[in-house]
């Protein structure tokens, strides 16, 4: 195979791994770090220290930590760990001597306290004379409260059939209804009239006056297709002049015109100005 060699057959010795020598510091392991600001605090100038692997003492640029009973307090206030204050031999938390007992010590309350819970024989007491007081058999008198009571009767059911109105339309959507064609009414009154009266300026023309101007205009249409019938202007050959063209241009737009005034008058309310 590609790769392979003779050399390879024999396996080559692997050279031992030498390590090198552990290193260890000539500096002590409890010293700070360089330029150390830490446990320096508690005055207005901290300082630093372990500058040049200098050792103990003050700080450099440290002001001396000379609180006095800055940690345990003086000496003449210092108790043993076996008069510690124990449960129950405290002063109450400061109260008045009034209040406090001159024989455990303990605090007690004088202006409001409680009456105390009865004892159990005192309840026993107390129920043993409420049972021969009491005489009323309740088992009897339920009994016959119960025989006495009148029953209750059920409720009848409502009989739609019966109802006021039943199958005919509601009184409320016939007031609509009314109201509604009221106001349809109103508006067609409105409406007649504007039309009656017409528009501010103009007049309605009658009857008669239109149906003359209908005749007159139906004479004029007749007049005019006569004069366009005859010219020699209605085959595209004849259309050999400017003046040809536009005397049949002329002709169509008024023929066009008086079926425009025709159709115009032929309404049944025709405005003019008055």
């Amino acid at each position: 195979m590609q790769g392979e060699s003779i050399y390879a057959l024999i396996p080559q010795p692997v050279p031992p791994i030498i390590k090198p020598e552990r290193y260890t510091s000539k500096h002590f392991g409890d010293k700070p770090p360089t330029f150390s600001t830490f446990g320096l605090a508690g005055t207005s100038k901290p300082g630093f220290n372990n500058i040049q692997g200098s050792e103990g003492g003050v700080a450099q640029g440290h002001h001396g930590f000379l609180k006095s009973h800055a940690t345990m307090g003086k000496e003449g206030n210092a108790r043993r760990p076996s008069d510690m204050l124990k449960k129950g031999t405290g002063g109450g938390g400061g109260a008045a001597d009034a209040n406090m007992s001159q024989s455990t010590g303990t605090f007690t309350y004088t202006d409001r306290l409680r009456p105390s819970v009865p004892t159990k024989e005192e309840c026993a007491e107390v129920a043993k004379a409420m049972r021969h007081t009491e005489t009323k058999n309740f088992i009897t008198s339920n009994a016959v409260e119960n025989i006495l009571a009148v029953p209750k009767r059920e409720e009848e059911g409502v009989d739609w059939l019966k109802k006021p109105h039943f199958g005919e339309v509601p009184p409320y959507l016939t007031k609509i209804k009314q109201e509604i064609s009221d106001e349809y009414e109103y508006i067609k009154s409105m409406q007649q009239q504007q039309m009656d009266e017409g528009p501010a300026g103009m007049r309605l023309m009658t009857d008669d006056e239109r149906a003359e101007l209908v005749v007159a205009l139906k004479k004029k249409w007749d007049a005019v297709n006569k004069t366009y019938q005859q010219g020699s202007c209605l085959s595209l050959a004849s259309l050999d002049t400017i003046s040809k063209v536009k005397r049949k241009e002329m002709y169509e737009a008024q023929l066009a015109q008086i079926e425009k005034d025709i159709e115009k008058l032929s309404k049944k309310q025709v405005y003019v100005q008055a």
